[in-house]
């Protein structure tokens, strides 16, 4: 038997612990009141009766249980012989189908070289981000051949590690040594970050053919900075970033293409191995979604990466529906004129009072300036609203406290603290949320002096700013497809300070962001990143999800539940709501794959050698056909370690009860 961590059998120290709780801590002496000691003999006692031990079978439970513990920690194991395959080896053929294989043949080339490996006992695997079984394993040459030819090209990033993970796996499934053909430009950007990660398993043999030009020279499309809006066509930034690896400094075309329409070029020169960034005002394109690139004449053999899309959204300024109280004309103005400068014409406020009933249709979100009690219809289109993806800002002011509870959300309000503002009594914030797109970027939030509060029963939901307390300031409800942020103060300046502090330009104009969602559309992702679905798991709202051919990439189980997708290509995706709501994203590949430089001849010899070392240590003293392994001891270690603490917990419970009765 051996121990995979023996520094923990330290801890068999602790046996000491039964003893010292079972003899020096049984005696007890019970001081007795005597009038006089002069008549008393004096005599040395002896402490033999109390040194002896009592409760053995407790005393022994309770070395077993520390014993077995220090003995689990330490992870004994016993090695043990396990029957492999003494034949032929499982032949693994793998190809590199990520984006960078694009470049000239190396796909083909890698295809036409696996096909002479396509013979006895294998299985065809390819692999990008991930491995893909092209087929079962089979010893049919012609299956085999059918699996090469069926690879087709991708647009991942290569790895790796995910190679030699799948690797483990099938050696371990199939309880057989492996022969791993590799095909692939190694990349040494497909390397991981741990060399570890590359291990291959026992008695793994690697056998490497590298495909695909040897030229290292690119110049690409890095990235492209767009808003995710556009209101005025003429004063729209674009800015993009070009680069180049393993060149000289070089000067390139640099344009602009809306729906297939060039709408700018430049000259960019771009330095020896470097980058440089270039900006574009201007971009005149039709209203509703539209889809761009940025291109860059490359002039080098890799053409796919000298453009990188965008997707923009050309539309009016968007229609923010602001109800107030009807006594309340001060909120509407103190908001109205910070959504003005914040955003720059991004939003026109349409202001009504709570006693009418207003269009929310189209609506980018809604605010409620202490609302008070809401009428039944007008509090059912706004629940309506938000389930369907609308979302709300609620500032529950003194009218809305009273009425013990937030209209629309439902939380509960306990009543509503007020401080004296002429002898500045004030709450403050103490605790906030720094990760939220809210309040992220504000500063000077915890300088607000809050006069009323109102007493907000948060639930299960989200405190993004608390006050020392604990008390609520700033939440966020999700309900249905929406969201609800909820200030437990109003915006007329009577309850606060925020709407004459600098804190309220930020706060509103990221409150208008985050509540439109003109986030989720300011930049586009990569091949495998995350397009978020919906903001949580609800299934009130379906989401259908179009690929770059124009086909449902979800199945309906999938556009029910999914609250994020990854796509596997590049292309433009359409994301469509039942609300309505509809977004477009440009999905790029990943520009590590643009970097064409190769893995050194000595990593991959040490690459190599991580099967054939392990293979040594796990065959020797192994039978012919063998080989060994750790068969771990602690499962069965924790079982008895549960036996034996039911059993002292028993033990312990009739001794203590037993000493308290005598």
């Amino acid at each position: 038997m051996a121990f995979l961590a023996p520094w923990f059998l330290g801890g068999l120290a602790l046996l000491g612990l039964p003893f010292w709780l079972h003899l020096l801590q049984q005696h007890k002496n019970t001081p007795v009141p005597f009038p006089s000691l002069m008549f008393f003999e004096k005599r040395t006692m002896t402490s033999t009766r109390q040194r002896r031990l009592r409760y053995i079978a407790l005393l022994v439970l309770r070395l077993l249980l520390l014993l077995l513990l220090a003995i689990a920690f330490a992870q004994p194991y016993f090695e043990r012989n396990v029957p492999v395959v003494s034949g032929k080896r499982l032949k693994l053929i793998a190809v590199d189908n990520s984006f960078s294989m694009r470049r000239g043949a190396a796909l083909e080339d890698a295809k036409r070289l696996a096909l002479g490996e396509a013979s006895g006992r294998a299985q065809v695997l390819s692999f990008g981000a991930g491995v893909r079984e092209m087929g079962p394993i089979s010893e049919d040459p012609a299956a085999l051949r059918a699996a090469v030819a069926a690879i087709t090209p991708g647009d991942e990033r290569s790895s790796f590690a995910e190679l030699a993970r799948a690797a483990r796996s099938i050696a371990e499934a199939n309880r057989t040594a492996i022969e791993l053909h590799l095909y692939s430009d190694l990349q040494k950007s497909s390397l991981p970050g741990r060399f570890a990660d590359l291990q291959l398993p026992a008695d793994a043999k690697l056998v490497v053919h590298e495909v695909g030009s040897k030229d290292l020279p690119n110049f690409y499309v890095e990235s492209v900075r767009t808003p995710g809006r556009i209101f005025d066509p003429k004063t729209a930034r674009l800015q993009a970033t070009v680069a180049s690896l393993h060149t000289g400094a070089a000067t390139r075309k640099v344009s602009v293409w809306v729906d297939g329409r060039q709408v700018h070029a430049r000259d960019v020169t771009i330095p020896a191995a470097g980058r440089a960034t270039v900006e574009f005002i201007g971009l005149e394109t039709p209203y509703g979604w539209r889809r761009g690139e940025v291109r860059i004449d490359g002039g080098d053999t890799f053409a796919a990466d000298d453009a990188g899309r965008f997707a923009v959204e050309r539309s009016d300024p968007r229609r923010i529906v602001l109800l107030r109280n009807p006594r309340d004309s001060r909120s509407e103005i103190y908001f109205a004129a910070a959504l003005e400068a914040a955003a720059a014409g991004a939003f026109r406020a349409d202001a009504a009072t709570t006693d009418t009933q207003p269009n929310l249709q189209n609506a980018a979100f809604v605010v409620l300036a202490d609302p008070g009690a809401l009428g039944q219809k007008l509090e059912a289109d706004l629940r309506e609203y938000v389930r369907g993806g609308g979302n709300l800002l609620i500032a529950v002011g003194p009218a809305t406290a009273v009425v013990n509870k937030v209209p629309v959300s439902g939380l509960a309000v306990s009543g509503s603290r007020v401080a004296d503002r002429a002898k500045e009594l004030f709450d403050s914030v103490a605790k906030r949320d720094e990760t939220h797109p809210v309040i992220e970027k504000m500063t000077g939030l915890e300088t607000v002096k809050f006069y009323q509060l109102a007493q907000i029963e948060p639930g299960r939901e989200k405190v993004l700013a608390r006050t020392a307390a604990g008390q609520p300031v700033l939440l966020e409800q999700q309900l249905g497809d929406g969201r609800i942020l909820l200030l437990a103060s109003g915006l007329d300046n009577l309850g606060n300070n925020l709407p004459i502090h600098p804190a309220f330009l930020p706060f509103v104009e990221r409150t208008a962001q985050y509540l439109s969602r003109q986030e989720e559309s300011t930049q586009a992702v990569a091949v495998g990143e995350t397009i978020e679905l919906r903001a949580a798991a609800d299934r009130a709202v379906t989401v259908e999800v179009l690929d770059a051919k124009g086909s449902r990439a979800l199945s309906l189980d999938q556009a029910a539940k999914a609250t994020s997708y990854q796509p596997p290509a590049e292309g433009f995706y359409e994301v469509r709501r039942s609300s309505g709501r509809q977004t477009l994203v440009a999905v790029n590949a990943d520009r590590r794959e643009s970097d064409f430089d190769r893995i050194d001849a000595e990593t991959i010899v040490l690459w190599q050698a991580t099967g054939a070392a392990e293979s040594a240590a796990s065959t020797a003293g192994a039978p012919a056909g063998q080989r060994r392994e750790p068969w771990p001891l602690w499962p069965y270690l924790l079982f008895f370690l549960a036996a034996i603490t039911i059993a002292e917990s028993i033990y312990a419970t009739r001794y203590l009860t037993r000493e308290e009765a005598a």
